[in-house]
């Protein structure tokens, strides 16, 4: 039997692989089970791999080095932020000359933003924003959602980093990005225009970057709301993982359902 046939299905029906982080590489900075492994696996073969997370709050440099924490090697090229396609999301679609911003978010999103050549705003100033832009803050305090609200009821634009309502930590579910957006909706009677998974803007960014086939491409998460709904809509398979927020009882009458459901990620291999 030739070495090609003894490889396992999984690396041998799909080129590239779009893999979240937060609930499936890691927790924290705890490595969840088999991870490195399958990455290790991914790489023997030479197929594409996109570490493709929703999370704003580090910049690529500081994912990088929380994947080398967890023992695994990557280039801030194969890392994709829902912060680095909100910034690509704003220079697409906005004049951005001598506009400013107000962020609540961490590093990772104002240093994205800031890289639009928006000018961002802090404090009273804030107000006056042009754009208002939202991902997951964990120092978020009522005043930051008072100057957001202020700015948006002047007529702000409204952009959301992502949907999710939760991240996932050891100790079980945070609040998310997704819960602090909800707040300045219902506060400011204005949806956010949301920019990350499962928004298919995201979802074509990723297949760019790993020079891929929806067809031959897997998109492996933890979420069925982002990860298997924003897969889905790319038309690429999905493979749920449930090391993170979602639960096999949690599959139960949901659509779309994932192409693939393992405990973790050694699973597929």
């Amino acid at each position: 039997m030739s070495e090609r046939r003894d490889l396992p299905s999984i690396l041998q029906r799909y080129r590239a692989f779009l893999v979240d982080m937060d609930g499936v590489v890691y927790l924290d900075r705890e490595p969840v089970e088999g991870a490195s492994e399958f990455v290790a696996a991914v790489r023997r073969e030479n197929k594409k791999l996109l570490f493709l997370t929703n999370n704003s709050k580090f910049t690529r440099a500081q994912y990088r080095e929380k994947l080398e924490g967890v023992g695994i090697r990557a280039s801030e090229e194969e890392i994709l932020t829902s912060a680095a396609a909100t910034a690509d999301f704003l220079r697409e679609n906005y004049d951005l000359e001598g506009m400013t911003a107000f962020v609540i978010g961490g590093m990772g999103l104002a240093e994205e933003v800031a890289a639009t050549g928006l000018r961002l705003l802090e404090g009273e100033e804030a107000r006056e924003a042009r754009f208002v832009i939202v991902g997951w803050d964990t120092e978020l305090t009522y005043d930051k959602l008072r100057l957001a609200c202020l700015a948006l009821y002047r007529g702000a634009v409204f952009i959301g980093t992502n949907p999710d309502a939760t991240f996932p930590s050891p100790e079980g579910l945070w609040p998310g990005a997704g819960a602090i957006i909800a707040a300045l909706e219902r506060a400011a009677g204005r949806e956010a225009l949301v920019v990350g998974k499962p928004n298919l803007y995201m979802m074509q960014i990723a297949l760019q970057r790993v020079g891929g086939t929806a067809d031959r491409t897997l998109v492996i998460g933890d979420r069925l709301d982002t990860d298997v709904l924003g897969g889905w809509r790319a038309g690429m398979d999905t493979c749920l993982v449930l090391t993170g927020v979602t639960r096999r009882e949690d599959l139960e009458g949901r659509h779309p359902q994932p192409d693939l459901v393992v405990e973790n990620l050694r699973e597929l291999l």
